[in-house]
């Protein structure tokens, strides 16, 4: 058994036959973008569809069970970093916190949600809000969903990722990164994100699988990880506290429920039944991905306890597989950043062409085209201005957009009634400014996370606006 370092260079482990196989993942990727494209000239040729706005963002509503959930399962775990440091610094905390409680949100969505989202028969999130309330309400919603759905952390994480292997300052391998994705990716529409999403879909699970597979050869079952970790890492709850821990539940579901993504690839899905099947399917898939970065993540800590967290599932996974599955862990990791930052880029960019829309000049080509260069350019920017110090800033901007959106989306669901679209505009304005005040003033005194603040200021906006119609509706009784 050799020993392993805390801090090394993964360069030098990587052999010839690394570089093969990841050189090999990149063109099994470009040869699915092709095909995509191919796919996509066939039915236009055929007059199936056409190059419409809808064969753009929605595949033209033709996603079918498997691609479903291919594109579903690498589109939603593109913190790879994130989870396996969670795990490395906290144990099965991680599986509960990033797993569990997220599957039943999943499960939610897809017995409650599907089908009330697809029989509005939209495009777009903004869309489904704008048949619910109204045009303000729409156009108030696509702003904050550009703003949450720029995928600043995946840009920079790309970023890192190529700086080690390119002599390239972070802002330059950021530039890089993204602008490989918008030409190989995002030219073609949904069609080439989810032909390419196949191929990463494969790539993220060899890699993280052989990981695990790798760590139980090596050093053997669970047993090897009680003698080598502290009790807490087998607790659901680690070091932290039980209201702590339930917090990461409410997260979840204020994520999933609104979340750009799991929209988009449903109302793309050929029928009701694939898109419920598909998010089930794709939630038994996560919890296999889940066990393989978790424990592998605590086979980390048992072995190079003193790694950096960050980096920690990287540095061991390098020093514990053989030549060849190096290169496949790397094409993994790089794949679940890619197919996350891909799929949000495009989403992102859909908002400003179609959802506001801001740009009026050209074809329709054309504008689809600019919204990606636009978006890229925004989403790079910014990736610079932070570099690295996004956390808080990411924090608030979630709160902005789930406070203001989470409670009147799923109100209108169910009761469309309830409030109207100068309600939904003063519920996002009400939140906003208490979120904001709070922020400035109170959350340095007070440790309460400012998206329950805009939550209970959402709540009471509606609150008062049903108190008032039940008022009005008696007072007209009364009066006949």
């Amino acid at each position: 058994m050799h020993s392993f370092a805390a801090h090394t260079n993964i360069h030098t482990f990587l052999t010839m036959a690394d570089w093969l196989v990841f050189v090999a993942a990149c063109c099994a990727c470009i040869a699915l973008i092709f095909y995509g494209h191919k796919r996509k000239k066939q039915l236009v040729e055929a007059k199936l569809n056409n190059a419409s706005v809808l064969e753009y963002m929605l595949m033209g509503r033709q996603l079918t069970l498997p691609l479903f959930i291919a594109t579903l399962v690498t589109t939603w775990y593109g913190g790879i970093f994130g989870v396996t440091q969670i795990a490395f610094e906290q144990g099965i905390y991680n599986l509960f916190t990033q797993g569990i409680f997220w599957y039943i949100t999943y499960i939610i969505f897809a017995i409650f949600l599907v089908k009330k989202i697809r029989s509005y028969s939209a495009v777009t999130l903004p869309e489904i809000v704008q048949q619910v309330y109204g045009s303000k309400s729409a156009k108030l919603t696509a702003v904050f969903i550009f703003v949450k759905t720029l995928p600043i952390t995946y840009a920079i994480s790309i970023g890192l990722f190529l700086q080690c292997f390119l002599p390239l300052t972070l802002f330059e391998a950021t530039s890089l990164g993204v602008l490989v994705i918008v030409i190989y990716a995002l030219s073609g529409g949904l069609r080439t994100v989810v032909y390419s999403d196949v191929g990463l879909f494969i790539i993220m699970c060899l890699g993280v699988s052989s990981v695990l597979i790798f760590s139980l050869l090596q050093f053997g079952g669970i047993g090897f990880l009680h003698t080598n970790l502290p009790a807490s890492y087998f607790h659901p709850c680690g070091t932290k506290s039980i209201s702590s821990t339930l917090v990461w539940f409410i997260l979840a579901c204020s994520t999933t429920f609104i979340s750009p993504a799991f929209y988009q690839r449903c109302l793309a899905a050929i029928d009701d039944r694939t898109a419920v099947r598909g998010i089930i399917i794709s939630t038994g898939i996560w919890f296999i991905f889940d066990i393989c970065t978790t424990f592998g993540a605590m086979y980390a800590k048992a072995v190079i306890p003193d790694a950096d967290s960050l980096y920690a599932y990287i540095t061991y996974g390098v020093q514990l597989l053989p030549a060849g599955f190096r290169g496949l862990l790397l094409a993994s990791i790089a794949a679940a950043i890619i197919a996350t930052l891909d799929s949000f880029l495009f989403i992102a960019s859909n908002i400003l062409f179609y959802d506001l829309p801001l740009i009026k000049i050209g074809t329709l080509r054309q504008k689809q085209l600019l919204a990606v260069l636009i978006t890229a350019f925004i989403t790079v920017l910014l990736a610079q201005h932070f570099n690295g110090r996004i956390e808080t800033v990411w924090l608030v901007i979630k709160s902005y957009f789930t406070a203001c959106l989470l409670f009147p989306i799923m109100l209108g669901y169910y009761w469309p009634k309830i409030a109207n679209d100068r309600i939904f505009v003063i519920n996002a304005l009400v939140s906003s400014a208490s979120i904001t005040i709070w922020h400035l003033f109170y959350s340095s005194k007070y440790n309460l996370d400012t998206f329950y603040i805009g939550c209970l200021a959402s709540g009471i906006v509606f609150a008062s606006n049903y108190i008032y119609i039940i008022y009005s509706k008696s007072n007209l009784l009364n009066a006949e």
